[in-house]
């Protein structure tokens, strides 16, 4: 008859433990969920705190092993996502303040990138792992490459893994072994990672061009700056920061001078165009020269400038400094990277079917792109003036086919600048 009594008595002081155990924990995982990608599944780990990290595959059962700071558990049961591998989800503590997540696929697989996003705003920090259904063969190669920050830990420890049922219907704890691989990849700590500068044109009392549609120039670039944002920040390569971020004003100076502070590694600005032929379309890439290309660059380089007047603040007696800045350009360097960068911009937007002028690579006096020291283009992403190219410009699909193909730009940018 004492022994129900006992066995409560224990199975509450266990619950009590383990709940001033998790306690202690300084990482929390909120929550995990799942996504299906044309090129890719997606693991997003929503974290209370940034955590050291690695990240790699395993076989027999087929499995993604994510090791990292110890945490405790707050995101309840995970949800089945369609069109995804991950059959179950698992957790356990490794001992000596590490922890381990074990995502169980129903097929072989292999990690693409895994990254951690810095809190930002309402987004919490987060852990994300991008990886995609593959052969045995190949899965059993990837298999020795560790992603992430973490140095690798104790060989072969055993340990038990409570289960985190997925759909709903939980699973019994299991108990392995687990060898870490061998090898590591190289991964570039976030202070080495490119930062690219998003300017995002006009804002606030300065509408920039009205499109045939009634939008805003100023609306439409802010919202590709965002996209753009998301999507180099989502690949785990790159920093970024945008010069605004809501519809506020900032001179060109103001622009160019963040920059400079945060010593940017690239600067983009977003644009689009207007003409009194509502015919024309097409995207232009930019670049500073001391003399325009053509007579409309000319006046488009003059009219932009001048928003710097809205608010009250003429540049134009800086003049003689940028022509001095221009003639002993010690950047010369800066510009043919800028030149390259213009290219491949053009080159990409052909390939990936969007509209561009003929010569769409030009060149301004663009107060904008006077930094000197970092890598400048401004990109005139279309014709607002024309209602066809305008009704484009504001629908989300194309400004996301805009954001990625300058992504792809970037990438292949700096694959090539640091070869």
């Amino acid at each position: 008859m004492i022994r129900p009594v006992r066995s409560v008595f224990l199975s509450l002081l266990f619950l009590v433990l383990l709940a001033a155990v998790q306690s202690a924990f300084a990482l929390d995982i909120k929550s995990v969920r799942f996504g299906a990608h044309p090129d890719k599944q997606r693991a997003v780990i929503e974290l209370t705190a940034p955590t050291q990290f690695r990240a790699f595959i395993l076989g027999g059962p087929n499995r993604i092993v994510i090791d990292m700071d110890d945490f405790a558990w707050k995101a309840g049961t995970i949800p089945h996502a369609q069109g995804v591998s991950v059959s179950d989800v698992r957790f356990g503590s490794l001992g000596g303040g590490k922890g381990r997540l074990v995502f169980e696929t129903n097929s072989p697989v292999m990690i693409q990138s895994a990254f951690l996003l810095p809190k930002q705003g309402s987004q919490p920090d987060r852990l994300v792992v991008d990886f995609q259904a593959t052969s045995a063969t190949i899965s059993s190669e990837a298999g020795s490459q560790v992603m992430g920050n973490m140095r690798a830990s104790a060989p072969e420890q055993s340990f038990d893994i409570a289960s985190a049922s997925i759909g709903g219907i939980p699973l019994p704890p299991r108990k392995g072994q687990v060898s870490p691989p061998a090898r590591s990849q190289t991964f570039i700590p976030p202070a080495q990672k490119p930062l690219v500068i998003i300017d995002a044109g006009h804002g606030g009392q300065d509408p920039g061009a009205r499109g045939a549609n009634g939008m805003y120039e100023k609306t439409i670039v802010l919202a590709v700056a965002h996209e753009l944002r998301k999507q180099l920040e989502d690949s785990g390569k790159y920093r970024v920061k945008m010069t605004r971020e809501s519809d506020v004003f900032i001179p060109l100076r103001g622009r160019v001078n963040f920059a400079r502070k945060n010593k940017g590694d690239l600067f983009i600005s977003l644009h689009a165009d207007s003409i009194r032929d509502s015919n024309v379309t097409g995207a232009s890439v930019y670049t500073l020269s001391d003399k325009a290309s053509d007579k409309e660059t000319e006046k488009l380089a003059e009219r932009e400038n001048k928003s710097d007047l809205i608010a009250g603040i003429d540049l134009s007696h800086q003049e003689d400094d940028v022509a001095n800045i221009l003639i002993d350009l010690a950047a010369r360097d800066t510009m043919n990277q800028s030149k390259f960068l213009a290219n491949t911009v053009v080159q990409h937007f052909r390939t990936n079917s969007i509209k561009t002028l003929e010569g769409a690579h030009r060149s301004a006096g663009f107060a904008v792109l006077k930094a000197m020291d970092i890598p400048s283009i401004l990109i005139e992403m279309g014709y607002l003036t024309n209602r066809g190219e305008v009704e484009r410009l504001s629908s989300p699909q194309h400004r996301q086919k805009i954001a990625a193909t300058i992504k792809k730009s970037i990438d292949a940018y700096f694959q090539k600048t640091s070869a």
